[in-house]
């Protein structure tokens, strides 16, 4: 499960991966210091998929989120709810899995690349299988993929005990780089959306390493005094208040994306003047996206991303001995 509490800011240096202490040290090449065995790549794919999925019920579970599917509604979103996104989030255990038995024993390239993209379209058909056609985790698949996928390869190349947010989320970004040989990435509604409106959209996210992301984990590190909840909250908020979500220009254009930059951005300011997250104003920016059924998706996919890095990063003391 992903918990709620995090340590305190005053703990927290840089964010790194937990590498198990169980694996192989080769001796050919010293400086490589853990090399998992097959049993171990496979226990690292169990807990990087049932880590995954924790993020995404996190994240469709947490309630007050402006325009999205929560426990307490489902907002701009009529053709689902949250027992839907739970369904689907338990329905992509597998695929995760799989993409990180990818990660853990191919090399950064073109077979990796088209791997991870035959299974995360596989992954896509189970999981409108199990919503019988509605687009709960289209973007999920992509970025939280991609980051299982990275995961897993550092398990089999690190060569220092702690691996950096910033190294997980560029290998990431060279996964993300290369161009998928088998699909026309031209047909997607987000595709038709970063060409009509000019913007990046989840691709250039993913393979700039995603800055959203990081900027997410801050926000929640900034704000750990809150609930944690407020601090998730403000976590969406801030990736709200940038991101170019193409889930907002695809349902309403550039008018409506700045509605939901400048209602973020006001929010995330008053939060920092007052110390505390204004629900009473947060409620009224959730009407008015909902009313006008205009869902930030796409920053709902990097909040699920920055929970399943949170979870799954240490905290290393501001202290080096």
């Amino acid at each position: 499960m992903v918990r709620w509490t995090l340590r305190p800011a005053c703990e927290v240096q840089e964010l790194v991966i937990r590498v198990s202490t169980t694996t192989t040290a080769t001796t050919d090449h010293p400086e490589t210091l853990f090399k998992p065995s097959p049993w171990e790549s496979d226990a690292i794919a169990d807990h990087l998929a049932e880590t995954a999925v924790s993020a995404l019920i996190a994240e469709a579970e947490l309630p007050g989120k402006p325009g999205l599917v929560g426990p307490d509604g489902a907002r701009a979103h009529g053709d689902m709810d949250v027992d839907l996104m739970l369904a689907s989030a338990r329905s992509l255990r597998p695929t995760f899995h799989a993409l990180a038995i990818h990660g853990t024993t191919l090399p950064v390239g073109q077979e990796l690349r088209d791997a991870l993209g035959k299974t995360g379209r596989d992954g896509e058909s189970v999981m409108m299988d199990v919503t019988e056609g509605v687009n709960t985790h289209r973007g999920a698949i992509w970025n939280l993929g991609l980051l299982v996928t990275a995961a897993a390869g550092l398990h089999t190349e690190v060569r220092i005990p702690s691996l950096s947010l910033s190294a997980l989320t560029g290998r990431a970004g060279s996964i993300a780089s290369i161009k998928d040989s088998a699909i026309d990435h031209g047909q997607r509604p987000g595709a038709r959306a970063r060409k009509q409106y000019g913007v990046g959209g989840a691709v250039s996210e993913a393979a700039g390493g995603f800055p959203h992301v990081h900027a997410i984990v801050s926000a929640i590190r900034t704000h750990l005094a809150l609930p944690a909840h407020d601090a998730h909250l403000l976590g969406l908020l801030t990736s709200m208040s940038s991101l170019d979500d193409t889930c907002i220009l695809h349902r309403g254009g550039e008018e409506a994306l700045r509605k939901v930059t400048d209602g973020s951005m006001r929010l995330i300011l008053d939060a920092h003047r007052t110390g505390r997250l204004d629900r009473q104003a947060l409620e009224a920016f959730d009407h008015e996206l909902s009313e006008q059924q205009l869902s930030p998706g796409g920053s709902a996919d990097l909040l699920a991303c920055s929970l399943f890095l949170i979870e799954n990063l240490n905290a290393l003391n501001d202290k080096k001995e």
